[in-house]
């Protein structure tokens, strides 16, 4: 038979739960724009009924139900959104950082523009040809050794440039580091707390929200991947190695920088290599010019300055006047004046400057118009640089290829005025094909200004990738937020709507206690008082 009180009881279930439905839905609307909060719901079922199946119960015919009872408070996530989201996040942070780096560096190379490297070393070639004109005109060497120091400086600011970056990287990636084991130790706080509540029976469903904006904002930092455990932690794995072990951090260093693909560190990685290979590109333009074989034609009169072997057979004249047939192979004599043209191999620009004479008394020989800051070679951007006897002396550019003895013991050495061949061969080198360190390029072999070319492309390209990639990533990120929100996120409409259902079933509850009472009352202080 069911209690007198039975009814009570219903109305009482009603009123706790509904009570509590009211509490959840105050919550989800007081944390609408907290970031990462995830919307709960109350789980009601039916409470047991009265009679369950047996030989003893009583034979009034149905069951009496008991009313409603909530068995859980729970979230309203999509673990799959979780994982799309933080995966393409990796991809996000680490285009963020690389395409950021692309644009630093095209802004250092400010190609196409009217000042950008090619455009000052077409001025340095330009002011060569008009020096080739007239090799004694002081306006003429002034301007060549100008937009050739301007050329140097150009490529040490960029060496400079890219130095700092690399150090800017370097300090970042520090942060991030730091960043990234701080984030650890949130988790693994969390796990504890998790795992705490959730032994009792209870959902953590805030702290579970915290641990994903960490989990988020790891995942933007770093490749992550994870597994919850039967305890409800989370063990976390980035670059390799498992960086959370339930209640155990493990700290990323820098020797775990090399395995960490994904996030800004991984951007960060890949901008120092990108920023490596685009000096490495450089650097071989550079010391192919100064120092790279090439072959050079001399017109007839060419003096030799030093011991040169011929690709040709040419005919040479000696001091002495005697004509001698030199084979191609064999070595001309220094001082030795050609008759013919005769082809030579040089060390790039320094090698052909070294073979002519300089303007001043008595002429010189020998001089490289480049120098490297440390003297050391390879040429770079960052230590090339004119050299200094030429800033201090323009007389001392070499453009001349021949020459008349004089002075009191007639061994002076005088440079025939008007006398440009060296300044003629080395606008040659323009035009000249050279042929560079291979996988730097798609170029193996042409000019500088070829090879300048095919790095611009190459840098381009890449560029181009990164800002597609950094785009589409950001797309893909928005689009997967979009969808959690649609899932987790509060809606104010949808809140109110259960707010007011769940206030008219608290009021109904109240209404059938107010009824069952006012029945008890009858039968408590109205009935059997008949007689009295």
């Amino acid at each position: 038979m069911v209690s007198t009180f039975h009814g009570l009881e219903t109305s009482k279930r009603s009123l706790l739960t509904q009570s509590t439905a009211l509490s959840t839905v105050g919550h989800n609307i007081s944390n609408a724009s907290t970031a990462g909060y995830t919307r709960q719901r109350v789980n009601m079922t039916n409470a047991d009924p009265v009679y369950v199946p047996g030989f003893n119960r009583v034979h009034t015919p149905g069951q009496i139900g008991t009313g409603v009872q909530y068995d859980s408070i729970t979230r309203v996530r999509d673990s799959y959104l979780d994982l799309q989201y933080r995966r393409e996040n990796q991809d996000l942070g680490y285009y963020t950082i690389y395409n950021s780096t692309m644009e630093a560096i095209q802004t250092m190379i400010n190609e196409p523009s009217d000042n950008g490297v090619s455009a000052i070393m077409d001025k340095f070639w330009n002011s060569l040809e008009v020096m080739n004109r007239d090799a004694n005109l002081l306006s003429a060497r002034v301007d060549f050794i100008g937009n050739a120091k301007n050329m140097a400086d150009t490529f040490n600011k960029i060496g400079t440039s890219l130095n700092t970056l690399e150090a800017d990287i370097s300090s970042n990636t520090t942060i991030k580091l730091n960043q990234a084991n701080n984030l650890l130790d949130g988790i693994t706080k969390l796990n504890d707390t998790i795992r705490k509540i959730e032994m009792l029976g209870d959902n953590a469903n805030d702290y579970r929200d915290q641990r994903d904006v960490l989990l988020d904002e790891l995942s933007k930092i770093v490749d992550v991947q994870y597994a919850e455990d039967a305890e409800g932690m989370v063990n976390v794995y980035s670059g390799g190695i498992q960086v959370v072990t339930g209640l155990q951090p493990t700290y990323l260093t820098q020797n775990d920088v090399a395995t960490i693909t994904g996030g800004e560190i991984g951007g960060y990685k890949k901008s120092l290599e990108d920023i490596d290979l685009v000096r490495n590109q450089l650097n071989a333009m550079l010391d192919t010019l100064v120092r790279g074989e090439i072959e050079v034609t001399m017109p007839n009169g060419y003096k030799t300055s030093t011991d040169m072997i011929a690709e040709n057979d040419v005919n040479v004249t000696d001091a002495a006047g005697n004509v001698t047939a030199i084979p191609a192979g064999d070595t001309i004599p220094a001082g030795s004046k050609i008759t013919s043209p005769v082809t030579f191999k040089v060390n790039g620009f320094n090698g052909l400057h070294q073979l002519g004479y300089s303007i001043n008394t008595p002429a010189e020989t020998g001089i490289a118009f480049f120098t490297s800051k440390d003297n050391s070679v390879p040429f770079t951007i960052d230590n090339i640089q004119v050299n200094a006897e030429i800033l201090a002396d323009t007389n001392k550019v070499a453009a001349s290829g021949q020459y008349d003895l004089g002075g009191t013991n007639g061994t002076d050495m005088h440079t025939i005025k008007g006398n440009s061949d060296v300044a003629l061969a080395l606008t040659s080198l323009r035009d000249a094909k050279f042929t560079y360190p291979v996988a730097l390029t798609s170029l193996s072999e042409g000019t500088t200004d070829d090879y300048f070319r095919a790095f611009v492309s190459d840098l381009g390209t890449r560029s181009d990738i990164a800002i597609t990639n950094y785009e589409r990533s950001g797309n893909l990120v928005d689009n997967v937020e979009i969808r959690r929100q649609a899932t987790s996120g509060v809606s104010i409409d949808e809140e109110l709507t259960d707010m007011l259902r769940f206030q008219h079933a608290y009021n109904a509850a109240a209404r059938n206690m107010t009824v069952v009472d006012e029945m008890l009352d009858r039968i408590i202080n109205n009935m059997g008082i008949v007689g009295r």
